[in-house]
């Protein structure tokens, strides 16, 4: 699993059979597409909202599911919308600073 833009992911398959699983098993992900120029599944946001049944689908066929990028943080299971939508904030402004 891969993160994109925002709050996009992505599932490359890690092997020929697990390919083969993601092509024949689309159905299964409502709203996502297979991308033929990058070669993986693009999980549509409703997939993404709820990653953690998604991981579930996948590894309950034994296929093995590594995370990348933002997703290397994330356990698996609790929500992950916010750490995707996650961006770079501003530091917080000091007591002192906000007092000026």
């Amino acid at each position: 699993m891969k993160p994109r833009n925002g709050a996009q992911v992505d599932l490359q398959p890690l092997s020929e059979r697990g390919g083969r699983w993601l092509k024949a098993n689309l159905f299964h992900f409502p709203g996502a597409v297979w991308s033929r120029k990058r070669g993986c599944v693009e999980l549509s946001e409703g997939d993404v909202i709820a990653l953690h049944l998604v991981v579930e689908r996948i590894t309950s066929v034994e296929l093995r599911v590594r995370f990348y990028g933002r997703l290397r943080r994330w356990d698996g299971m609790s929500p992950v919308w916010t750490l995707l939508v996650r961006g770079k904030r501003s530091a917080p402004l000091q007591m002192n600073e906000a007092a000026n």
